[in-house]
């Protein structure tokens, strides 16, 4: 075709441009990273603009349409205005031209951008992102974008549901248009993976108070608890990032943790205190019993001899080694209820702090599920605009 020759013959630049139309775009989102704070995403543009030097008499030429390849065309760039990473390529090698010198052409672009999503009520989440797609606008003969409908395809993606995509112009400027991309996190597998492993801890430390103080059986749950713990609060770290509007739920993770550390120091103090009755090291506590049961030994011998020496008789000495066995029972008895008192009184105090640690969390899941779906956090998307 001699119109397809001319206009191959060697590139020209167009004399200008002043609209591009972008009659559809279609939307997809690729990932969300919300440890890095970034979000990938697809755009499958229509693009659509007037070349005047493209256009041809069809009195002459007795073709309303050619189909030419885009290399020998030149064909406008869009870019992200907040992008960290864009790429753009031909949907296709060739392009449609018409008589009056319109083109239409399709781009596909790849966009990584940051945003920093909030996840205050993670994992309960909810934000929108901007993606600001624009061209360069020259002075005299400029590039405005006149954009059409917009929609979207694939809307889940891991964890995260596109649930609106929409266009919007910043302070209503031509050269500040961006997509509002609407995300909502699916609570799903981060409650069953984190938040409730979290409650179920708790509610078997609040069990584990029905186990008795001696032994050491309570302790070590509590310690195997902590332990757990720590493992959940690791893997939260590696998932969630900190930053404007830090996730409530690392606030709860560090409050159960302590929570438990407490609980288990709660339960070695009062089992201490039930086993030897003093809060004292056991080096110092052992070296005081024997100090006392060796004077007491001390004691029952010189009174033995004293004994002995005055009252000789047969019958007195006959009855000293029964006299022995009955004052080491006594004191077999005698340390027994005071081992049992001890033991009332720890539990006694164990029971006050189990109801003390029983309020405590009902309070604290009250102030927790407020501050979940009663409170909210700003952030503002726009801010690579703030000039």
């Amino acid at each position: 075709m001699l119109i397809a020759k001319e206009a191959l013959s060697q590139p020209q630049s167009p004399s200008c441009i002043s609209n591009i139309s972008l009659p559809l775009i279609v939307y997809e989102t690729l990932s969300v990273d919300t440890k890095n704070l970034r979000f990938e995403s697809r755009l499958q543009v229509i693009l659509s603009w007037e070349d005047p030097d493209l256009s041809w008499d069809t009195s002459v030429y007795h073709h309303d349409m050619v189909v030419l390849p885009v290399s020998k065309i030149w064909t406008p760039e869009l870019h992200v205005t907040n992008g960290v990473q864009t790429t753009m390529k031909h949907g296709n090698k060739d392009l449609l031209v018409h008589s009056n010198g319109t083109v239409e052409h399709m781009v596909i672009m790849n966009t990584v951008v940051g945003c920093e999503v909030n996840l205050y009520n993670y994992p309960f989440a909810s934000d929108f992102c901007a993606i600001g797609i624009n061209v360069w606008v020259l002075s005299g003969c400029g590039m405005f974008l006149n954009f059409g409908n917009v929609s979207t395809t694939n809307a889940n993606r891991g964890d995260w549901l596109t649930e609106a995509v929409e266009l919007n112009a910043k302070g209503g400027r031509d050269d500040r248009n961006y997509l509002w991309v609407s995300l909502k996190m699916r609570s799903e597998n981060p409650f069953l993976s984190l938040v409730l492993p979290s409650i179920l801890i708790i509610v078997s430390d609040v069990v584990s108070f029905a186990l008795p103080l001696g032994g050491g059986e309570r302790i070590s749950f509590k310690v195997t608890l902590v332990l757990s713990f720590i493992m959940f609060l690791i893997i939260l770290n590696d998932l969630l990032p900190g930053g404007q509007c830090s996730p409530i739920i690392r606030k709860h993770f560090c409050f159960c943790l302590v929570i438990l550390v407490l609980s288990t120091l709660q339960s070695m103090v009062l089992t201490r205190l039930a086993n030897c009755g003093t809060l004292r090291p056991c080096s110092l506590s052992k070296s005081k019993d024997s100090l006392l049961k060796d004077t007491d030994n001390e004691e029952v011998s010189k009174s033995d001899i004293t004994v002995i020496k005055l009252k000789a008789s047969e019958e007195e000495k006959m009855n000293t080694p029964l006299q022995k066995v009955v004052k080491f029972l006594n004191k077999m008895a005698a340390q027994d209820q005071k081992k049992a008192r001890r033991h009332r009184f720890a539990n006694k105090v164990d029971l006050i702090c189990f109801f003390i640690y029983l309020t405590v969390l009902i309070v604290y899941a009250v102030v927790i599920l407020y501050f979940s779906f009663g409170s909210s956090c700003e952030i503002n998307h726009l801010e690579f605009w703030e000039y």
